[in-house]
């Protein structure tokens, strides 16, 4: 493939995706997958999604048109449009500028909210959306935390939902995230406890929440430290089904989970040299690029070689002129040599979709197998 492709190359395999997605509907089934676009928005894993019916959770008008764009034709005609938008789209964003409400007003559009400046807001520029209240919950233990830019605190929760009915506006229901990469299985459980107490809490004062959505953050394999999923999956059903009578619709919005281990990038080694004790190698991808995930995502990549031969500590550097531009000071590989070609595997969240064209380097080429 990197003969014939060129190299930086990305790879992704859709049947891993598939997989991914049967697999959390096996041991999630009362839960609806709603893919969060912004782990990886390539326009083909829209597709190659859309026949299982889940939904797509969206963070702004651009994701929200890409879906519309990538989505067969027959589900956008006259009434089905609608539908579709209602049933499959959630704008999972606390926060939307005016100009995105605007676009989107006449859909009955579900998007979540935390604050009582955001239902003005929406009162006045997209009225017939379908509400959903955003907690505040314990990210302890997760990788990338999220609860200190949004969310209710559970506390003020049901005054907040009393607010936006006052106001006219439907609240459908809740919604939490626990933090990407959630290896804490307590922060699902304490966020479902306290799902529970607000909706009893919003059913005593006369309104009725239909919806739960527990957000993403289910843990990829990408070592062995990593808790299985199974695990984590069958905890959350029995509490789901304990804590949540079968009207309540729950669903989910999994990115990392259904995408990470699909992709792999291939990498050239383009330059070499021997600097604090061992080799470093300049390759033609990095954290500017493809591998941006280093920085804001967290995730220790590692790489492979095609090559055999005794290992020795080495660092991989990226092609940009800036020391920023380090994936990593510690990987044992064998002596390579310029025009080598090295591997990284599960980089398919977080990593293509925050690439940027710094230093004039263009972003990886996309290649889908199996689409």
């Amino acid at each position: 493939m990197a003969d014939r492709e060129g190299t930086p190359l990305f790879i992704i395999d859709h049947d891993v995706i598939r997989a991914n997605y049967e697999k959390l509907r096996k041991y999630l089934p009362r839960v609806m997958p709603y893919f969060a676009m912004k782990a990886n928005p390539e326009p083909q894993i829209i597709q190659t999604l859309f026949p299982y019916g889940g939904g797509f959770d969206v963070a702004s008008l651009q994701e929200y048109q890409t879906v519309l764009e990538n989505v067969p034709a027959a589900a956008l005609r006259g009434h089905k449009r609608n539908d579709f938008i209602w049933d499959r789209i959630i704008v999972a964003n606390t926060i939307k500028p005016i100009a995105t409400l605007k676009e989107i007003t006449g859909y009955n559009t579900l998007m979540t909210f935390d604050n009582e400046y955001e239902l003005d807001k929406i009162k006045e520029h997209c009225s017939d959306a379908g509400l959903v209240c955003r907690l505040r919950v314990q990210n302890v233990g997760s990788v990338v935390e999220l609860s200190s830019k949004f969310g209710v605190e559970p506390g003020d929760a049901a005054n907040l939902i009393d607010k936006a009915f006052n106001r006219g506006l439907s609240v459908e229901g809740l919604s939490f995230h626990v933090g990407s990469q959630c290896c804490n299985i307590e922060n699902y459980l304490n966020a479902l406890e306290a799902s529970a107490q607000i909706f009893k809490e919003v059913r005593q004062r006369g309104h009725k929440l239909r919806l739960l959505n527990i957000g993403g953050g289910f843990p990829v394999p990408y070592d062995r430290t990593v808790p299985p999923f199974e695990e984590l999956a069958t905890k959350l059903r029995v509490e789901i089904d304990r804590l949540f009578p079968k009207s309540v619709e729950v669903v989910a919005e999994p990115g990392r989970f259904l995408v990470a281990t699909a992709a792999m990038l291939i990498v050239e080694v383009v330059g070499k040299s021997f600097r604090d004790d061992k080799w470093v190698y300049y390759v033609n991808d990095g954290v500017y690029g493809t591998l941006s995930g280093v920085i804001f995502d967290h995730i220790p990549y590692h790489f492979n070689a095609f090559k055999r031969g005794d290992k020795k500590l080495s660092a991989v550097v990226g092609p940009t002129c800036d020391a920023l531009d380090t994936v990593s000071t510690s990987e044992m590989l064998p002596e390579l040599n310029i025009g080598d070609l090295l591997y990284v595997k599960n980089c398919g969240a977080y990593t293509t979709g925050s690439a940027t064209t710094f230093n004039g380097f263009p972003r990886t080429k996309i290649l889908n197998i199996n689409a």
